[in-house]
């Protein structure tokens, strides 16, 4: 998602229940140990890695870690053997494989509130899309949290990358929502949904692939760090913590949550381009539907 320049109740009800259960732990340390050296080649987003900051090449293949800045790598999924990325401007899950194309991604979360006094200037979006993990396209959806100096400003929008992003409607924090990309092989389109529960507010719009090939090669549920029009990461805004609940990724054949035999799960973690130290951090995965992402001070 790059920033603009100038379903349903039992969802909600079951995030609500999650977030209330503590199945959210918030992890124990916002460090890691300093970053070994990279064994193999290194996945690079040629474009983009993730909506907003697609760009800025920010991603490491599964298990490994960089000292440096990110060379550029061959485009495709990451395949070493522990599912683990790091990345300069998501944190989440995404589900991939190799042939397999994903028909559908859905969520249900809350809009964060965002410290506005602690991180002026900054950004912060959650989201759910398809394609995106070495892709050139991107079909997702969600909600902006981010702060215009230390004013907070919140709203929803689309975007079908490489087109720009589309913002739809405000929203306030705290407001339930559900997200949907669902796309329909008959119409060869995209049907973006994201619905307000709190307000009321919906927006679903059929839109067809803005790229060459929308291969939809993956699907994932992130918090973003977004991305000036220009393609420069922004500073990530303290959103403390995001939950995301109801979680459902879907195939031509299967339907699952984002753990599933029918794909591999890949787990996100947001860190430092200069530090290389956690700034966002998923929690664990509760019953493959559910889990949550944190913010930490970056150093």
């Amino acid at each position: 998602m790059r920033t603009l320049e100038r379903g349903c109740a039992a969802a909600v009800a079951a995030l609500s229940v999650v977030l209330t259960a503590g199945a959210f732990t918030a992890p124990r340390a916002a460090a890691r140990p300093a970053p070994a050296t990279p064994r193999g080649p290194m996945l690079a987003a040629p474009r983009p890695w993730a909506g907003a900051a697609r760009r800025a090449a920010g991603l490491l293949p599964p298990g490994q870690r960089s000292r440096g800045a990110v060379p550029p790598g061959q485009p495709g999924l990451p395949g070493a053997a522990r599912d683990a990325i790091d990345s300069y401007n998501w944190a989440g899950y995404a589900a991939a494989r190799t042939g397999t194309a994903f028909r559908s991604v859905r969520a249900a979360f809350f809009v964060p509130y965002v410290d506005c006094h602690a991180t002026p200037g900054a950004s912060s979006s959650d989201w759910v899309g398809l394609d995106g993990l070495g892709s050139a396209s991107v079909e997702q959806i969600g909600v902006a949290a981010g702060c215009a100096g230390s004013r907070p400003q919140y709203y929803a929008w689309y975007e079908m990358y490489p087109k720009t992003v589309r913002r739809v409607f405000p929203v306030h924090p705290g407001n339930a929502i559900t997200a949907s990309v669902r796309f329909q092989p008959g119409r060869r389109k995209f049907v973006l949904n994201v619905r307000d529960i709190s307000s009321g507010r919906q927006l679903r719009r059929a839109l067809r692939c803005a790229a060459q090939t929308c291969g939809r090669s993956s699907a994932e549920v992130i918090s973003e760090a977004p991305s000036s029009a220009a393609g420069k990461i922004l500073p990530l805004a303290d959103y403390r913590a995001a939950g995301f609940s109801a979680v459902a990724v879907g195939t031509a054949r299967h339907r699952s949550g984002l753990r599933s035999r029918w794909w591999r799960t890949y787990r996100v973690v947001g860190v430092g381009r200069i530090s290389h130290q956690v700034i966002q951090q998923p929690s664990a995965l509760y019953q493959g539907r559910a889990f949550g992402t944190y913010w930490f001070r970056a150093r």
